[in-house]
Parts: structure tokens; C-alpha cells; sequence
């Protein structure tokens, strides 16, 4: 059922293969491209029309120009005028007419007057075969009654329409030609590194957890979903592991005690009616010790999966750990006393932390009775609280054997032991519970060698 279940998800991983006109990167290139071209086209259109709207204006000045000019020629010189104007504009762009009062032609190379013309001495536009859009032209009669026509023909503009037509379309064509190829450039890549991402997740959806997603070192979004992947897969490969490991350790540190007990209850039912009831009373007891001691491993396993589901995290709040430190110093100090260890406390002002309280006490007490149980009589332990390098400490330390470097890791895990452990009871959870602690916090737990001894300290970010 298990590898049905993974061939299923891995075909299913097989048939969705990323097409590049579907990556993001070719998508937002032909997006910038286009909207590159309206950018463009709007700009190149403004231009245009702020152009066109100047050189209409221009050429009204020019006719008006032109009429006013020819206002004050004598009547009988003004043919003559129109002739020599006509024949010096060598572009054609200006042209006159003069017509009689009736609109007979008389001069120029205006032929007819236009239909509907105004004779008001007022800039008009010229719509007339021949002539480009955007031309413009002045009727006035004159006081002899003749009537004399200016003509504006806007060649300039029509010249610069279609520069500007033909810069725009090779223009938008160019844009979005480049962004084409720009696009299939840039998103081969990030293709390639998505389809070896595909790859390796499939191999890790199959069930090697060695595998880790590809880094491109680039720091980009793929770098920063791969990381944070490649975390995940981590975390999952230590708690598989863990929970391969658990079934393996609890029976190897649950014989004894369980052992002990079916002893003891087996002993008391064969004494049970030669033995006097004193000695049945120690059976008993001791029975009772052995599941004690069975109950409490269970509860602590229990703790531990009830801190790392973060079911209590709803009571995080700001808090001073001063005030809890030296609460567990004054509650530990008799202990301590009895055991013929010195405690001593040395807080220092910190920063307020959010935590959740009983978590943190829970946490420390544990590092205290490991401190205590590991260092002898006459020894020192050491409870510490200080900032430093941006981060409140909270320390427990000890003169004892300490811990090898090669084991410190390894005795976080549950039922894991230092090669000193074995000397003195215990389940090899107290640890675990304090790592557990600390990563429903995001604290660092870390040990540190005291030389001689050991010192934990768990580091957190001030609130």
C-alpha cells in the first residue's frame, strides 16, 4: 500500500512539468515588455500631439502673417506680389489665390476658393484633396471687394506623423521582441532549478530523506523556499529517526524496572502464605516503587510530546527571569545544603523575555536536579543570569564530570545518556524536556565546557 502510494504521488509529480511560457520570470518579462510598449506608445503619442498642436499654431501665424503682409500692397501691385511670394516658396508649402468678388480666379495657384470658406480673416482648417491633414488656411476680402486666400500646407507635420508612426511600431516591435527573448533567457534557469527541485522532491517523497533541494547560492526566493525545505526534510529525518529509536530505548530502559516489578509481585504471590505480613508490606512497597518509577518514565515521555506540540504556547507572556531564578535558588538552596553542595546565584539586570513561565521553570528546575545529581559533595553549582551579545543567558553550571563534546547532542534526545550516566539513576529525559522547552520557545540551548564541569545555558532574544 506504502509503495502504491508513492509510485501514485510520484507520477503525479512526473505529469506536472513546468512549461516556460508558465514560469513567473517569462511571465513578468513579457508583462514589463508590454507594459513597456503602452509606456512607449503613450509617450511617443504625446509628443505627437503636443508637436501637432504647436505646429497648427504655427502655421496660423504664418497665413495670418501672410494676409496681414498683403494688406498693405497696392491693389495694383498685389498680383505681382502673389507672383514673386509664389514663385520664392520653392517647398510649396505656402500658396496663395486671388479672386475677384464674385470668386472668379484672378492669380495664384489656388484655383477656386474652397466651398463654405469664411471670408472672416480667421485661420480655418483646409480639407481639401491634395493637401495633408492638418492644414490650414485664410479667406479675407479686401477693400477693392477682391478676395485674397492664404493656404497653409502642414507637409512638416505630416513628415513628422509618420516618423513618428514608423519609430512607434518598429519601436513596440523591438520592446517586445527583446522581452520575448529576454523571457525565454531568463526562465530557462529558474526552469531548470525548478525541475531539479521536482526531482529531488520526488526522491524525498519516495522516502530518501538524505536528499536536499538544490542552492544556487544566489539568495533568491527558490534559494529561500529550497532552505527552508531542506529544513523541514531535516527536522522530519531527526523525528523519524527519534521515532524510530523510541521503541528501541523504551524497552531497553523500561526491562529493568518492569523486570523488578513482575520479581517482586512474583515472590509475594509464591510467599504469600508463609510470609509474614511485614515482609508482604515490603513486597508490596517495592512493587509499588518499581511502577512509581514506570509512571513517572511515561509521564515524562508524555511532557516532552505535550511541550513540542505547542498546545501551551497561548500562554507566552513578557516576563523579568530574575524573579524566577532566585525564587528556584531559595527553593533549591536546602537541597542543595542537604547534598553538601554550595549554590550560588549571580543575576544580572536583563531585558524581559516572552516565555511562558512555568515552561521556564520547568526547564530550569530540570537543569538544577541534573547539576545536583552529577556533582559531589563539596562541589559548587553555579546559577547565572546576564546579557550579552544581544541575547539574555540563563546559565546552570557545575563542577562534575561534564560531558564529552561527541555526546552533548546526542544526550538531548529522549532516553540518551553521557558515558557518566549509567553511575547514576535516571531516565536520560531531563535533557530532552529542556530541549523541548527550548524549541517551543526558539530559544538556543547550548553546553559549554567549565573546566572542570559543565555549563548549559539557554540564550534568547530580548522581547
Amino acid at each position: 500500500m506504502s509503495a502504491d502510494l508513492s509510485d501514485l504521488t510520484a507520477a503525479r509529480c512526473a505529469e506536472v512539468r513546468p512549461r516556460l511560457s508558465r514560469t513567473t520570470t517569462f511571465r513578468l518579462t513579457v508583462t514589463y515588455a508590454a507594459v513597456l510598449v503602452i509606456v512607449v506608445v503613450s509617450l511617443i503619442s504625446l509628443i505627437y500631439w503636443q508637436a501637432a498642436d504647436y505646429m497648427v499654431r504655427q502655421g496660423d501665424a504664418i497665413v495670418t502673417g501672410q494676409v496681414r503682409a498683403l494688406l498693405y500692397v497696392d491693389a495694383n501691385d498685389l498680383p505681382d506680389e502673389i507672383d514673386r511670394l509664389q514663385a520664392g516658396d520653392l517647398r510649396g508649402v505656402i500658396q496663395y489665390g486671388l479672386f475677384s468678388a464674385q470668386g472668379r480666379y484672378l492669380r495664384g495657384k489656388v484655383f477656386s476658393l474652397p466651398p463654405g470658406v469664411m471670408l472672416n480673416g480667421k485661420p480655418h482648417d483646409w480639407l481639401e484633396t491634395g493637401f495633408e491633414d492638418g492644414a490650414r488656411a485664410v479667406a479675407k476680402r479686401l477693400p477693392n471687394e477682391q478676395i485674397l486666400f492664404v493656404g497653409y500646407n502642414a507637409k512638416t507635420l505630416a513628415g513628422l506623423r509618420d516618423i513618428i508612426f514608423d519609430s512607434l511600431w518598429w519601436s513596440a516591435a523591438l520592446i517586445l521582441a527583446i522581452g520575448l527573448v529576454l523571457g525565454v533567457l531568463l526562465g530557462v534557469g529558474p526552469l531548470r532549478r525548478v525541475r531539479a527541485v521536482q526531482i529531488i522532491s520526488q526522491r524525498i517523497a519516495s522516502g530518501d530523506l538524505s536528499q536536499r533541494l538544490p542552492l544556487s547560492g544566489r539568495g533568491d526566493e527558490l534559494d529561500a523556499l529550497s532552505s527552508l525545505v531542506n529544513r523541514m526534510v531535516s527536522e522530519i529525518g531527526l523525528l523519524l529517526e527519534e521515532v524510530k529509536s523510541v521503541g528501541d530505548n523504551v524497552a531497553h530502559d523500561l526491562r529493568t524496572p518492569l523486570n523488578k516489578l513482575r520479581a517482586h509481585l512474583h515472590r509475594t504471590l509464591e510467599d504469600w502464605s508463609e510470609t509474614p505480613d511485614e515482609q508482604l508490606q515490603v513486597h508490596v512497597e517495592k512493587s509499588l516503587h518499581a511502577a512509581d518509577v514506570l509512571l513517572g518514565r511515561f509521564r515524562a515521555l508524555q511532557r516532552i510530546a505535550e511541550i513540542d506540540s505547542n498546545a501551551r504556547l497561548a500562554r507566552m507572556a513578557t516576563l523579568n527571569p530574575a524573579p524566577l531564578l532566585e525564587e528556584l535558588f531559595e527553593d533549591y538552596q536546602a537541597v542543595a545544603e542537604e547534598e553538601g553542595i554550595r549554590l550560588s546565584l549571580c543575576a544580572e539586570p536583563v531585558p524581559a523575555l516572552v516565555a511562558d513561565r512555568e515552561l521556564l521553570a520547568e526547564a530550569v528546575m530540570n537543569l538544577l536536579d541534573n547539576a545536583l545529581k552529577f556533582t559531589a559533595s563539596g562541589g559548587h553549582v553555579q546559577m547565572g543570569l546576564r546579557f550579552a551579545m544581544g541575547r539574555v543567558r540563563i546559565e546552570i553550571q557545575d563542577n562534575g564530570p561534564g560531558i564529552s563534546s561527541q555526546d552533548r547532542e546526542r544526550v538531548l534526545r529522549r532516553f540518551c545518556r553521557g558515558q557518566h550516566d549509567p553511575l547514576v539513576s535516571g531516565a536520560g529525559l531531563g535533557l530532552a524536556i529542556v530541549a523541548a522547552v527550548a524549541r517551543a520557545h526558539d530559544f538556543d540551548l547550548c553546553m559549554e565546557d567549565a573546566q572542570p564541569g559543565l555549563r548549559v545555558v539557554l540564550q534568547a532574544r530580548p522581547a
